[in-house]
């Protein structure tokens, strides 16, 4: 049967030769590369292989599939393992963003009282340091010196 493909093929090579033009020789080849492909795939091996042969191909047939399955079964633990941690890292993303969200909120308004308490706290001290500065700039006057007179009264009653 080998010997017959060939002899096919080498016929077909010289209708190549005798093409006159650029298409006809195109199809030609297109027609020798279709024939080559379909007896590539209907090609049957195990026809020339000794029973050892085919017995050791069996064997390599069942590692494989073995092997292929045993690789998908991993490839589905990784990806539920995959997808369990991702669901994980998502929640504690919005967990930590709910969070940062909540602090924010209580920085801002400590902020707020901070800045209202500063404000009544300069409040405070500016009237403390006004008053002062308007004792300070008021001119003292001397006072007069004046003597008074302290008589001391009598403390004996008059008996009636």
């Amino acid at each position: 049967m080998a010997k017959s493909i060939l002899d096919n093929v080498k016929h077909r090579f010289e209708e190549l030769l005798k093409a006159k033009n650029l298409d006809e020789l195109r199809s030609e080849l297109k027609d020798i590369a279709d024939e080559i492909q379909k007896e590539i795939s209907s090609f049957d091996y195990s026809k020339h292989l000794s029973p050892s042969a085919k017995k050791r191909i069996k064997q390599l047939e069942k590692q494989y599939n073995d092997a292929l399955k045993s690789i998908h079964r991993a490839q589905k633990q990784f990806d539920r393992e995959f997808n369990k941690t991702l669901r994980q890292v998502k929640k504690t993303r919005t967990d930590a963003e709910k969070k940062l969200k909540v602090m924010k909120k209580k920085v801002k308004k400590g902020q707020a009282d901070l800045k209202k308490e500063a404000n009544k706290l300069k409040k405070k001290v500016t009237k403390k340091t006004a008053r002062k500065k308007k004792k300070t700039t008021r001119k003292k006057t001397a006072k007069k010196a004046t003597k008074k007179s302290t008589k001391k009264k009598s403390t004996t009653r008059k008996k009636a």
